[in-house]
């Protein structure tokens, strides 16, 4: 890999595009938005404005060798909605000389699963428009004639983007499901760390989770968490107090109950994660 594009640069895209710059890779990042444009080539990025790839030169898309997709789905009256649909055929012909494309997913295509563990063979059916369009989108890709691969990826944080502070503010809630409902969640160094890996070993059409070793209840994460960092702990919410206090959009983030297998992120990318649990991370974190 020598030069790369990133679609929608945001907060794992940044981080990969610093990693690849050390590694001698050129990065060419694109973002709809000229301050974000500013912040990125401030950093050493060299940043593009374009409201959709579709707006990029044929040059540009002609130089890259990688590309990797981090757009975020399409917002509009009408829910929301995944671009690729829309300018992803026509640009898939002008990247001549791909050899390598992924696109970052989320493990919410695959719906709820009523706790049981899921992995890549696992039958999709997301239950949100959120898990639907990024099923539409993966499949644009997968179907698009490059040589793409997916990563599903749980739930992100890592620094400048955690609870940490919510926790320590004294009123975070959280509901506790019955059954109790299962979430995954990874680490932004070890989703740059897989997908550095992946560039480096190639392998058009597949499916990767991204997850880290502890699947657990929300519920008994942000206790665990606020207990490690000496936060208040969080307010417990049954299922209707929950109904009636939290937003739609948290709600169902956490409504879905399921464990994501990582066993092929293991098994083909990352024998073992920077940081296997959250638990690992917080020292870090706190720095």
């Amino acid at each position: 890999m020598k030069n790369l594009l990133i679609l929608g640069c945001g907060y794992v895209g940044e981080r990969l595009a610093q990693h690849c710059l050390q590694q001698g890779i050129a990065v060419i990042a694109t973002t709809r938005c000229a301050d974000r444009a500013a912040q990125l080539e401030n950093s050493g990025i060299k940043a593009v404005v374009a409201e959709t790839p579709a707006d990029l030169p044929d040059n540009l898309l002609a130089s890259v060798d990688g590309v990797i997709d981090s757009i975020p789905l399409s917002r509009s009256e009408q829910g929301m909605s995944a671009s690729q649909t829309q300018w992803l055929p026509a640009t898939s012909a002008k990247l001549l000389n791909v050899k390598w494309a992924a696109y970052l997913s989320t493990t919410g295509v695959y719906g709820d699963a009523g706790g049981a563990w899921v992995d890549e063979e696992y039958v999709c059916h997301p239950t949100s428009a959120r898990g639907t369009q990024r099923l539409v989108a993966e499949q644009c890709w997968l179907q698009s004639g490059l040589p793409a691969e997916v990563f599903r990826i749980a739930g992100i944080y890592g620094p400048e983007r955690n609870i940490f502070a919510r926790l320590q503010a004294g009123d975070y809630k959280a509901v506790t499901w019955q059954p109790p409902h299962y979430s995954s969640r990874i680490h932004v160094d070890d989703i740059v760390a897989a997908v550095m890996v992946a560039m480096q070993k190639p392998r058009a059409g597949r499916i990767v989770n991204l997850a880290d070793d502890e699947p657990l209840p929300h519920a008994d994460y942000v206790t665990a968490l606020a207990g490690l960092i000496g936060a208040p702990a969080p307010l417990l919410l049954s299922e209707q107090e929950g109904e009636g206090q939290l937003s739609p959009m948290v709600l169902e983030f956490f409504r879905d109950n399921k464990r994501v297998s990582n066993h092929l992120l293991h098994a083909e990318l990352l024998p073992q994660l920077k940081y296997p649990s959250f638990r690992d991370a917080v020292a870090d974190l706190l720095c």
